[in-house]
């Protein structure tokens, strides 16, 4: 992103180095005198890009909210350089409060108006951050007592969290210039200085998911026996506690301890723990989904059924979603580096210069992995691991970590873009270590129903057919038959492609500064899986890939119009 038309100029304000009266001296119209040189930054965001995708650029953009673009703070470091082209302790600039940036209006763009006055003329490097951290304002306050440059210690920070990236905050979104910038400070002259273009970026990146299909409900057939299971319902049981319960998978029996009369039976986990329900009139609150009633003992019974011709017309709903291995850490600055992770830079263009990869800060202790069955908790937080053991289900719903509500409708204005599920950060390793353990992936629940979309309850899968019943399995397979249990009717499943540029030999599976990535499940070819079962050090365990999941890219732009620096 760039942020455009905002003009910076430089105002006179906490230099660096030490400057005599003889330096810099006012006149009596409060001009200066004897100046070396005045520099003004036109600082824009990316504009709309008509290039053919890649590692940079997607083609698309879009402008985010406004909380993603306020700017209430900078700084602004220009480190003068030496005859050979060598940052020295020569620096101007420093911390600017939002007091400081002078803000105004001008028809209806909000302008900043803080102006510097630099001592000498000559090449500076000149490194911008927009709402920088703490340590980032300490760093440009602070007296000089490293080795290193001021320019050097802010390029060279990182940004490390465990979960609440408090640099994408509404407001907050910390912003850097993309490429290096060298100017060649000439004007002397008040009213015409030496001017600058340059581009900033979000160091965050963002996920958002589309809704492709209407209440994320997507119709698909299964193979079954030549019977189903005629009737199945949803309701609420009350504890005697009080504590009320929805159930699904209630399926409709006769109930051959009484005359044959109607009783509702719940399969339970694996039909070892199933109970009976009397449906009574009363209805749960506004829900309009009936009360049931526990009875006991479990009578005998037998389920209406219907015909079929071996397959049955359900739906997957997802309902639920979690992210995987986002990454915990982000350089300030862009770090690239080439091929061979050999030679690395700070600050430019990716397929400039050979820069094939950008890096982040655990980057190259993820590319000397070995052992994939990790955590890998110091690198991530939402760890592959961590999440692959937190299951979702109807008793868990409230209590599990990693699972949260999937967007079921488009309301958000630009549907192309979608939902936010998380603001991120980067997460880069070189493309043969682009697998599951490694990269950031997503894990989508499902929700089995049938054709309307009613959820089925739990079912089984034996010989790769489906049953709503225990007893049709067996009846079907054989009382000792193997089968997979979904309980409560819930499937998964995984992807590892949130691509930045999908196919690329370098940035496939990565996730880069400044990115959407826009996700959207475009259909199934069958049901998930009955647990999250991932391999991690290779592709999907399982030899279906039953996702199809589009991702694409959409690069942020923030436009701030005429912001005079």
């Amino acid at each position: 992103m760039k942020i455009k038309g905002l003009l910076l100029g430089m105002l006179a304000y906490a230099a660096m180095v030490a400057c005599t009266n003889e330096d810099i001296v006012k006149n009596n119209v409060n001009q200066p005198e004897k100046v070396k040189g005045n520099l003004s930054l036109v600082i824009s965001s990316t504009s709309n890009s008509s290039r053919a995708a890649d590692n940079e650029e997607s083609g698309v953009t879009d402008p985010g909210i406004e909380g993603e673009s306020t700017v209430t703070d900078a700084v602004i470091i220009l480190n003068r350089l030496d005859e050979n082209g060598n940052l020295t302790k020569e620096e101007f600039g420093g911390y600017l409060t939002k007091a400081q940036l002078n803000e105004t209006t001008a028809s209806g763009e909000t302008i900043y108006n803080p102006f510097f006055t630099l001592a000498n003329s000559g090449w500076y490097k000149v490194l911008v951050v927009l709402n920088p951290t703490e340590s980032i304002e300490a760093i440009a306050n602070s007296q000089q007592s490293t080795d290193k440059s001021k320019y050097e210690q802010i390029a060279e920070s990182s940004y490390t969290t465990t979960g609440d990236i408090t640099i994408a905050a509404a407001g907050q979104f910390m912003m850097v210039n993309k490429k290096e910038i060298k100017v060649d400070v000439l004007s002397n002259n008040y009213e015409d200085p030496t001017i600058e273009e340059v581009e900033v970026e979000r160091v965050v990146s963002k996920i958002n998911y589309v809704v492709a299909k209407p209440n994320n409900l997507y119709p698909l057939t299964v193979q079954t026996t030549d019977y189903a299971i005629a009737e199945t319902t949803s309701g609420y049981y009350i504890y005697p506690d009080n504590k009320a319960v929805r159930l699904t998978g209630l399926h409709k029996a006769k109930n051959l301890d009484n005359d044959n009369s109607d009783v509702w039976i719940h399969e339970g986990t694996d039909g070892t723990d199933r109970r009976a329900f009397i449906k009574t009139e009363k209805t749960y609150g506004q829900t309009g989904e009936h009360i049931f009633t526990l009875l006991e003992p479990f009578p005998k019974f037998e389920y209406y059924t219907t015909s079929t011709d071996g397959k049955l017309d359900w739906t997957v709903k997802l309902d639920k979603y979690a992210l995987v291995n986002l990454s915990n850490s982000v350089y300030t600055a862009r770090h690239l580096t080439d091929a061979s992770w050999e030679n690395f830079r700070t600050l430019g263009l990716l397929g400039v210069d050979n820069m094939a990869y950008m890096v982040d800060p655990n980057s190259k202790n993820k590319n000397n992995v070995t052992d994939y069955d990790q955590v890998f908790g110091s690198y991530f937080y939402n760890a592959l691991k961590n999440v692959n053991a937190d299951k979702v289900d109807e008793a868990s719903d409230d209590s599990q970590v990693y699972f949260q509500d999937l967007p079921t409708a488009n309301i958000n204005d630009n549907a192309q873009v979608g939902h936010r599920l998380a603001y991120c950060l980067e997460n880069i390793v070189k493309k043969e270590k682009q697998v599951p353990a490694l990269v950031t992936g997503i894990i989508f629940r499902g929700q089995i129903g049938d054709e309307t979309g009613e959820p089925v309850g739990t079912i089984y899968k034996c010989n790769n057919k489906f049953y709503t019943s225990i007893d049709a399995v067996k009846a079907d397979n054989g009382a000792d038959a193997s089968y997979d249990t979904y309980e409560n009717g819930h499937c998964y499943y995984y992807s590892s492609e949130i691509c930045h540029n999908k196919g690329d030999q370098y940035m496939d599976k990565a996730i880069m500064r400044n990115n959407i990535y826009v996700l959207k499940v475009t259909g199934f070819e069958n049901i998930g899986g009955a647990t999250i079962t991932i391999d991690p050090s290779g592709e999907e365990s399982d030899n279906n890939f039953y996702l199809q999941l589009n991702a694409k890219i959409i690069p942020w732009i923030v436009r701030f119009n005429n912001i005079e620096f």
